[in-house]
């Protein structure tokens, strides 16, 4: 087997018969250069394989052009959809995405964030979970520009992008009891999403505005509702059928609860209604139709590039909070109770 050789401005220097000044520059894009001088070392260079030295480009100009998202699990639909985003705004601008995964282990994101910086990136998209503040604050004090998306942390000023939670959990709470549900079943995200914590807050207070006793919501821990979607028994959380209402923290759980339900013989929205969050149908029309709450103007990955590019630009910037309202998606599987007393 051959071994492999790396080309270098040297190589390209000699075949082309210019300097390795001038091949730089070429490969640079240098338009002080002519046309003619820099199509024929670019197709020379490409001919020869030459593969560019990103790291040491980033040292001579203090710019990677790489930016990295760090996010808590690639098995979550919203995350990838707003990743593929990130990266089509990206490349637009020049920008190569890099994906760091904590594969649901919220202890490896100081050592992603490491990563990050020891590569030199130009920028840090991060979806943060609650009490990492001392993750941040270790971004902030290595100059690392950031953006935290989808999320809030408790007592941190820094630029942030996320829809308001609270707001679409009371909308779906007054959706629904405007309709006339009494009974509702909530399969709650994990404890250490700010956006749990928020839209279960906003629903309990549209339903204690609507005059509805406390218990009138059956609560389904996080963590249960992740086990029993990782081993396919959600059934077990959601029967017996003991409401008419059913609010999911997240589409991709919502979607095996409805196949479960209509598997049991039940209609939606005629027997059991069921609104979620995050309207993955916008991304994939393939998918089946869910009444769903989510952002009303605004792409939060298109608007957390932007901020990014922004705070890269000008360092100085003061931090900037967005909270983008919300709105109902709705594709009907949401309806007036059509039964009541039930138990299945």
């Amino acid at each position: 087997m051959h071994k492999l050789v790396r080309i270098t401005l040297k190589d390209i220097a000699n075949a082309c018969g210019y300097s390795v000044n001038t091949v730089s520059r070429a490969l640079r894009n240098d338009e002080h250069l002519s046309v003619s001088t820099r199509s024929l070392i670019q197709e020379t260079a490409q001919n020869m394989g030459y593969i560019r030295n990103t790291m040491a480009s980033s040292l001579r100009s203090g710019r990677s052009h790489m930016i990295a998202v760090i996010v808590n699990d690639l098995h979550n639909q919203h995350y990838c959809d707003l990743i593929n985003r990130m990266d089509r705004e990206l490349r637009e601008k020049g920008y190569t995405l890099m994906i760091l995964c904590m594969q649901l282990e919220d202890a490896l994101a100081e050592k992603l964030i490491h990563t990050a910086i020891s590569l030199s990136v130009d920028g840090i998209l991060y979806f943060p979970s609650l009490g990492q503040r001392n993750y941040i604050e270790y971004m902030t004090a290595h100059g690392m520009p950031f953006v935290l998306l989808d999320r809030r942390v408790n007592e941190m000023c820094a630029d942030t992008v996320r829809c308001d939670d609270e707001q679409g959990g009371y909308l779906a709470g007054q959706h629904l009891a405007t309709l006339g549900h009494r009974r509702f079943l909530f399969l709650s995200g994990v404890e250490l999403s700010s956006s749990q914590i928020d839209r279960l807050g906003g629903f309990k207070r549209a339903v204690h505005e609507a005059g509805l006793p406390a218990d009138c919501i059956r609560l389904i821990p996080g963590e249960q509702v992740e086990d029993a979607l990782l081993h396919n028994s959600l059934s077990s959380l959601i029967f017996p059928c003991d409401y008419t209402a059913i609010v999911s923290f997240r589409d991709e759980v919502a979607y095996p609860v409805m196949h479960a339900l209509r598997e049991h013989h039940l209609s939606i929205p005629e027997d059991v209604s069921i609104i979620s969050f995050d309207n993955l149908y916008a991304e994939d029309p393939s998918r089946p139709l869910l009444t769903s709450i989510y952002s009303a103007d605004e792409n939060i990955a298109a608007l957390g590039v932007r901020m990014l590019l922004e705070r890269i630009k000008d360092p100085a910037l003061p931090p900037r909070n967005v909270v983008l309202p919300v709105r109902i998606y709705d594709y009907g599987t949401t309806a007036s109770p059509g039964k009541t007393d039930r138990e299945i």
